[in-house]
């Protein structure tokens, strides 16, 4: 079993890696993809889906 992500917020799993949050009507990331050129803080790609990677974003993702 993988090991949830202990953010005091909700974080998403990107299909390129990494994690983000949502900040705004963006999500940013909070950890980097490997090897992507992406850092952190930087605005996940458009094309990129998301997945909850925390309790936190599994309720938001309820609520949707």
């Amino acid at each position: 079993m993988a090991q949830e992500s202990t953010y005091p917020y909700a974080v998403f799993g990107t299909q390129g890696g990494g994690l983000v949050r949502q900040q705004g009507e963006r999500y940013v990331f909070v950890e980097e993809p490997t090897g992507s050129g992406l850092d952190v803080g930087d605005t996940i790609p458009e094309e990129w889906g998301i997945v909850p990677a925390n309790e936190a974003a599994r309720r938001e993702v309820d609520t949707w």
